[in-house]
Protein backbone atom coordinates (compact mmCIF):
# COMPACT_ATOMS: atom_id res chain seq x y z
CA UNK A 1 0.00 0.00 0.00
CA UNK A 2 1.15 3.45 -0.81
CA UNK A 3 1.16 6.42 1.52
CA UNK A 4 -1.81 7.98 -0.23
CA UNK A 5 -3.88 4.79 0.16
CA UNK A 6 -2.98 4.66 3.87
CA UNK A 7 -4.10 8.25 4.28
CA UNK A 8 -7.36 7.57 2.47
CA UNK A 9 -8.01 4.45 4.59
CA UNK A 10 -7.23 6.37 7.77
CA UNK A 11 -9.61 9.17 6.78
CA UNK A 12 -12.36 6.68 5.89
CA UNK A 13 -11.94 4.77 9.16
CA UNK A 14 -11.88 7.99 11.19
CA UNK A 15 -14.90 9.38 9.35
CA UNK A 16 -16.81 6.15 9.87
CA UNK A 17 -15.91 6.08 13.56
CA UNK A 18 -17.06 9.68 14.05
CA UNK A 19 -20.35 9.03 12.23
CA UNK A 20 -21.09 5.94 14.32
CA UNK A 21 -20.15 7.61 17.61
CA UNK A 22 -21.25 11.17 16.94
CA UNK A 23 -23.51 11.45 19.98
CA UNK A 24 -20.88 10.09 22.35
CA UNK A 25 -18.16 12.35 20.94
CA UNK A 26 -20.45 15.39 21.00
CA UNK A 27 -21.46 14.62 24.60
CA UNK A 28 -17.83 14.24 25.60
CA UNK A 29 -16.89 17.58 24.01
CA UNK A 30 -19.82 19.36 25.67
CA UNK A 31 -18.96 17.85 29.06
CA UNK A 32 -15.31 18.81 28.62
CA UNK A 33 -16.18 22.44 27.80
CA UNK A 34 -18.70 22.63 30.65
CA UNK A 35 -16.13 21.23 33.07
CA UNK A 36 -13.53 23.76 31.99
CA UNK A 37 -16.09 26.54 32.22
CA UNK A 38 -17.06 25.49 35.76
CA UNK A 39 -13.42 25.27 36.82
CA UNK A 40 -12.80 28.84 35.61
CA UNK A 41 -15.99 30.09 37.28
CA UNK A 42 -15.01 28.38 40.53
CA UNK A 43 -11.52 29.91 40.46
CA UNK A 44 -13.01 33.33 39.80
CA UNK A 45 -15.48 32.96 42.68
CA UNK A 46 -12.69 31.79 44.99
CA UNK A 47 -10.54 34.77 44.02
CA UNK A 48 -13.43 37.13 44.76
CA UNK A 49 -14.03 35.41 48.10
CA UNK A 50 -10.33 35.74 48.98
CA UNK A 51 -10.43 39.46 48.16
CA UNK A 52 -13.53 39.93 50.32
CA UNK A 53 -11.91 38.08 53.24
CA UNK A 54 -8.73 40.14 52.88
CA UNK A 55 -10.78 43.33 52.93
CA UNK A 56 -12.60 42.18 56.08
CA UNK A 57 -9.29 41.43 57.79
CA UNK A 58 -7.95 44.85 56.80
CA UNK A 59 -11.15 46.46 58.08
CA UNK A 60 -10.80 44.65 61.43
CA UNK A 61 -7.20 45.83 61.71
CA UNK A 62 -8.22 49.42 60.96
CA UNK A 63 -11.04 49.27 63.51
CA UNK A 64 -8.59 47.97 66.10
CA UNK A 65 -6.20 50.82 65.38
CA UNK A 66 -9.13 53.19 65.83
CA UNK A 67 -9.83 51.55 69.24
CA UNK A 68 -13.15 50.16 68.01
CA UNK A 69 -12.42 46.87 69.71
CA UNK A 70 -15.93 45.37 69.78
CA UNK A 71 -16.48 45.88 66.06
CA UNK A 72 -13.03 44.52 65.28
CA UNK A 73 -13.58 41.48 67.50
CA UNK A 74 -16.85 40.60 65.75
CA UNK A 75 -15.19 40.68 62.33
CA UNK A 76 -12.17 38.69 63.51
CA UNK A 77 -14.35 36.00 65.09
CA UNK A 78 -16.35 35.74 61.88
CA UNK A 79 -13.10 35.36 59.93
CA UNK A 80 -11.97 32.53 62.21
CA UNK A 81 -15.27 30.74 61.72
CA UNK A 82 -15.28 30.98 57.91
CA UNK A 83 -12.22 28.76 58.04
CA UNK A 84 -10.06 30.52 55.47
CA UNK A 85 -6.64 28.88 55.22
CA UNK A 86 -4.73 32.17 55.58
CA UNK A 87 -6.93 34.76 57.28
CA UNK A 88 -8.59 32.51 59.88
CA UNK A 89 -5.31 31.75 61.69
CA UNK A 90 -4.21 35.39 61.37
CA UNK A 91 -7.51 36.54 62.85
CA UNK A 92 -7.16 34.17 65.78
CA UNK A 93 -3.62 35.36 66.46
CA UNK A 94 -4.84 38.97 66.41
CA UNK A 95 -7.58 38.09 68.89
CA UNK A 96 -5.08 36.39 71.21
CA UNK A 97 -2.31 38.98 70.86
CA UNK A 98 -4.69 41.83 71.68
CA UNK A 99 -6.56 39.96 74.44
CA UNK A 100 -9.88 40.47 72.68
CA UNK A 101 -11.35 37.26 74.11
CA UNK A 102 -11.13 36.24 77.77
CA UNK A 103 -12.98 32.94 77.41
CA UNK A 104 -10.23 30.32 77.02
CA UNK A 105 -12.76 27.69 75.92
CA UNK A 106 -13.77 29.90 73.03
CA UNK A 107 -10.13 30.40 72.01
CA UNK A 108 -9.49 26.65 72.18
CA UNK A 109 -12.60 26.09 70.07
CA UNK A 110 -11.26 28.59 67.51
CA UNK A 111 -8.02 26.59 67.39
CA UNK A 112 -10.06 23.43 66.78
CA UNK A 113 -11.92 25.07 63.90
CA UNK A 114 -8.65 26.07 62.27
CA UNK A 115 -6.91 22.74 62.91
CA UNK A 116 -9.79 20.96 61.17
CA UNK A 117 -9.30 23.03 58.01
CA UNK A 118 -8.38 20.61 55.20
CA UNK A 119 -6.96 23.33 52.99
CA UNK A 120 -4.07 24.11 55.36
CA UNK A 121 -0.96 22.05 54.66
CA UNK A 122 0.49 19.77 57.36
CA UNK A 123 3.49 21.93 58.22
CA UNK A 124 1.34 25.01 58.78
CA UNK A 125 -1.06 22.90 60.86
CA UNK A 126 1.90 21.80 62.98
CA UNK A 127 2.92 25.42 63.46
CA UNK A 128 -0.65 26.23 64.52
CA UNK A 129 -0.47 23.34 67.01
CA UNK A 130 2.67 24.87 68.48
CA UNK A 131 0.92 28.22 68.79
CA UNK A 132 -2.02 26.46 70.44
CA UNK A 133 0.40 24.82 72.89
CA UNK A 134 1.91 28.22 73.72
CA UNK A 135 -1.60 29.47 74.46
CA UNK A 136 -2.28 26.39 76.59
CA UNK A 137 0.98 26.97 78.48
CA UNK A 138 -0.32 30.39 79.45
CA UNK A 139 -3.35 28.59 80.92
CA UNK A 140 -1.08 26.06 82.65
CA UNK A 141 -3.05 23.19 81.10
CA UNK A 142 -0.36 20.50 81.24
CA UNK A 143 -2.34 17.61 79.75
CA UNK A 144 -3.48 19.65 76.78
CA UNK A 145 0.04 21.03 76.26
CA UNK A 146 1.48 17.51 76.18
CA UNK A 147 -1.28 16.20 73.92
CA UNK A 148 -0.93 19.08 71.47
CA UNK A 149 2.86 19.08 71.29
CA UNK A 150 3.15 15.29 71.11
CA UNK A 151 1.21 15.42 67.84
CA UNK A 152 4.07 17.47 66.40
CA UNK A 153 6.81 15.58 68.25
CA UNK A 154 5.57 12.24 66.94
CA UNK A 155 5.66 13.44 63.34
CA UNK A 156 8.44 14.16 60.88
CA UNK A 157 7.58 17.84 60.94
CA UNK A 158 10.05 20.63 60.40
CA UNK A 159 8.65 21.99 63.69
CA UNK A 160 9.47 18.82 65.67
CA UNK A 161 12.61 20.18 67.37
CA UNK A 162 10.82 23.38 68.33
CA UNK A 163 7.99 21.37 69.87
CA UNK A 164 10.44 19.21 71.84
CA UNK A 165 12.32 22.28 73.02
CA UNK A 166 9.08 24.03 73.99
CA UNK A 167 7.79 21.14 76.07
CA UNK A 168 11.13 20.62 77.81
CA UNK A 169 11.28 24.34 78.66
CA UNK A 170 7.70 24.13 79.92
CA UNK A 171 8.59 21.31 82.30
CA UNK A 172 11.76 23.09 83.42
CA UNK A 173 9.74 26.20 84.23
CA UNK A 174 7.50 24.04 86.41
CA UNK A 175 10.60 22.50 88.06
CA UNK A 176 9.69 19.07 86.68
CA UNK A 177 13.23 18.10 85.76
CA UNK A 178 12.53 14.40 85.17
CA UNK A 179 9.85 15.13 82.56
CA UNK A 180 12.06 17.80 80.99
CA UNK A 181 15.03 15.42 80.86
CA UNK A 182 13.00 12.93 78.83
CA UNK A 183 12.34 15.54 76.14
CA UNK A 184 15.86 16.98 76.30
CA UNK A 185 17.22 13.48 75.63
CA UNK A 186 14.77 13.10 72.76
CA UNK A 187 16.01 16.40 71.33
CA UNK A 188 19.64 15.24 71.65
CA UNK A 189 18.83 11.93 69.93
CA UNK A 190 16.96 13.79 67.22
CA UNK A 191 19.97 16.02 66.47
CA UNK A 192 22.45 13.14 66.05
Amino acid sequence: MSDSQLKINFIEITSSFIKKNYKIIASFVVILFLSLFLIFINKDLQAKKDIKVAEQYAQASILMAQKKIKESKIILEDLVEINHKFYSPLSLYLIIDNNLENDSKKIINFFSIILNNNSIDKENLNLIKIKKAIYLISLDNELSVIETLNQVINSNSAWRNLAINLISEYFLSKNQKDKAAKYIQLLKNNNK
